[in-house]
């Protein structure tokens, strides 16, 4: 019989797949395990967010800022440098006891994941052939939508079973298994592109580059208005007791790993402009309608099961639509480009998170109009897409 192997290309995205998984858990753990952060340290919860909010702080600053010193190297020696810093602000946080280098620990570790999400998306693209590039994109994002589905109940099972820190001691020991896959499958050959920070300056010099920011912006965004409060539109809106949310929430999950594979194949096919337009189309439409089927039980939670696949359906084309702005534009510091671009993403959770507060708290608003910014919150980024030119 003969023998399958995986070739070069298939090992390396494998091997970023799985630190994919890596930063993932990291990154959402904490709103699992919130109750027990502030029992151990004995904090309230505004303290307890520090947690979440310092390592969003360090995706931003670490995605276009501390791919500079890495960006000469090899993309084999930036991985595993990136890992091993990711790897260590795991276990610092591991064996400390004291919250404040717990909150620096996070900061460094949120760094890493935005250079990561850097490497990993110019990996991707060099290592694919032609007409497979968002597909491949898509597969290396997996790693991070596994995460939200089955790593992150895993890792709150973990936690609730022998404290909080044992999470991170496994995110450790995951990370380590990381390295020791990309030492041994990915390639040497995959060369670098040395960036300076003059190169950070021309990446905001750009219109298409501005765009595809903007875009990023909106449309990652737009699901977390009301993503970050679902729970409590479940429970006082639709009438679910507090022990079915998981569940529905691994649906979401669920729907989010076969909506971003479907949207690496789309924009394969379609390319990533008309695959933006078509799933932001139907991400203003779903995302408002929440505000209606929120009424039913049944609807919905198959409203919400769409939101999961549309939200992340849009992820590869994303990338690939600031790769192409980036090579019209900035053709000899693309890294610089797709590190702002990364950090985008998650400006855009940042605002989005900012906006679904202030709806749930202001006077006649409320968790019902959640949805509906939503929409809104998405909605600039598919105006771009049909005023501008291409």
């Amino acid at each position: 019989m003969p023998r399958f192997s995986f070739d070069t290309t298939t090992k390396t995205i494998l091997v970023l797949a799985l630190s994919s998984f890596c930063m993932g858990v990291t990154e959402f753990i904490i709103a699992g395990v919130l109750q027990d952060v502030k029992v151990f340290f004995d904090i309230d919860s505004n303290k307890a967010g520090l947690l979440t909010t310092m390592y969003a702080v360090g995706v931003v600053i670490g995605a276009p800022v501390l791919t500079i010193p890495l960006s000469a190297f090899n993309r084999k020696i930036q991985l595993i440098l990136n890992l091993s810093v990711f790897a260590l602000a795991n276990f610092v946080i591991y064996i400390s006891d004291n919250f404040w280098i717990n909150v620096i620990a996070r900061f460094v570790a949120g760094t890493q994941h935005g250079v990561f999400f850097v490497i990993a998306t110019l990996t991707a693209l060099q290592v694919s052939p032609k007409g497979k590039e968002s597909s491949n994109l898509a597969l290396m994002v997996s790693g991070l939508t596994i995460a939200l589905v089955s790593g992150v109940p895993l890792g709150t099972f973990i936690g609730q079973s022998f404290g909080f820190k044992a999470i991170f001691l496994l995110i450790f020991v995951c990370t380590l298994i990381a390295i020791g896959h990309a030492l041994i499958f990915m390639p040497n050959h995959l060369k670098g592109s040395q960036t300076h920070f003059s190169s950070l300056l021309k990446a905001f010099l750009h219109k298409p580059l501005l765009k595809a920011y903007a875009i990023t912006i909106c449309t990652c965004g737009g699901a977390f208005v009301l993503y970050t409060y679902v729970s409590d539109l479940l429970v006082y809106k639709s009438h679910f007791d507090e022990k079915s949310i998981g569940l529905i929430l691994l649906l979401y999950g669920g729907f989010a790993i076969l909506g971003n594979l479907f949207g690496g194949r789309l924009a394969d096919n379609k390319g990533s402009i008309l695959a933006l337009k078509i799933v932001l189309s139907l991400q203003v439409i779903f995302y408002a309608l929440i505000s209606l089927t929120a009424y039913s039980q049944v609807l919905v939670v198959i409203n919400l099961a769409l939101m999961g696949f549309l939200s992340f359906a849009s992820i590869p084309a994303l990338k690939l639509n600031a790769m192409n702005a980036a090579r019209k534009c900035t053709p000899h510091s693309m890294d610089s480009s797709v590190s702002v671009n990364e950090g985008a993403f998650n400006v855009g959770i940042a605002l989005a998170n900012q906006v679904g507060g202030f709806v749930v708290i202001a006077p006649f608003l409320g968790i019902s109009y959640n949805p509906l910014f939503a929409s809104l919150f998405a909605l600039p980024a598919l105006i771009l897409l049909f005023v501008s030119k291409p």
